[in-house]
This record gives C-alpha cells, sequence and structure tokens, in this order.
C-alpha cells in the first residue's frame, strides 16, 4: 500500500508474497534501499516531486527498522493511466546491481 497526499505526506506498506519464517535471519537491505523486516517493511514521511526529471524524495520520519528512520531517498517515477510506476537502482544483499520496479495500480 502506498499513500501520496496533496500535502506532500506519505506512508508505504511492502511485503512480499514468499515471506520467510520469522525465525530465519534476514539478509541485509541492498545499496538505496530500506530494511525489511521477514519481508515486511513500512514507513512515512514527506515527499516532492520533480516533474522535470521524474523523479520523487522521500525524506522518512518513521519506519519499521529504526535504521531507516531521516533517510532521504530518490526514485524514478511515471504514470501510466490509473498504475504510478517507481523505479529504484539498488543491490541485493550480495552487492549484485539491480533495478527494483514498483507499480502501484490506483485504488478506487
Amino acid at each position: 500500500m502506498l499513500v501520496y497526499d496533496a500535502r506532500g505526506n506519505f506512508a508505504a506498506q511492502f511485503m512480499r508474497r514468499d515471506r520467510v519464517d520469522p525465525s530465519e535471519p534476514w539478509p541485509t537491505a541492498g545499496t538505496n534501499n530500506t530494511s525489511a523486516v521477514n519481508g515486511y517493511d513500512a514507513y512515512f514521511g514527506t515527499y516532492t516531486v520533480d516533474e522535470k526529471s521524474g523523479t520523487v524524495t522521500q525524506v522518512l520520519s518513521a519506519a519499521l527498522s529504526p535504521a531507516n528512520v531521516g533517510m532521504i531517498v530518490t526514485r524514478d517515477l511515471k504514470v501510466e493511466g490509473d498504475s504510478l510506476v517507481i523505479e529504484l537502482a539498488t543491490t541485493r544483499p550480495d552487492g549484485e546491481p539491480i533495478t527494483r520496479t514498483l507499480r502501484w495500480i490506483r485504488a478506487s
């Protein structure tokens, strides 16, 4: 779930489909990525959109992982009909570079 309001606030929650057993250690987050806990992540804060560059910058005011509080992340952003597509360059926990693509569909 992702919410952006007209006043510059946002909230996000993510959950992997293939969540791990909570007793198993969770891998460290990749570069330019927040830290999930057992396949779940949540945070909120403020955002700004730069329409010229096609990016959104988020400042995390609070987060599931204390290490992410205060983090500033910038992501590529585009709107396709009722979908919001966010892409971020990051790495796998082993350091291999990847691009994550998040596709959000507007709730009706």
